[in-house]
């Protein structure tokens, strides 16, 4: 079970930065100078997480291998 959803997409640019939208960047409170952590997983996801918010993400991650 994994209660994650689409909300948003965005575009790989040519420098291969990508922009986080708007209503991500303000449902997340993410503000500029905020660190991230990019997380791959199986060699077929990303995850985007806040430097602040990695714990709740292992914990997450650590439930679903039960």
């Amino acid at each position: 079970k994994c209660n994650m959803k689409i909300v948003s997409t965005t575009t790989v640019w040519p420098k291969w930065q990508i922009v986080i939208p708007k209503e991500i960047r303000n449902k997340l409170n993410i503000k500029p100078g905020d660190w991230m952590i990019i997380l791959l997983k199986d060699d077929k996801y990303i995850w985007l997480v806040k430097n602040n918010e990695i714990d709740d993400l292992m914990k997450f991650i650590n439930n679903e291998k039960k």
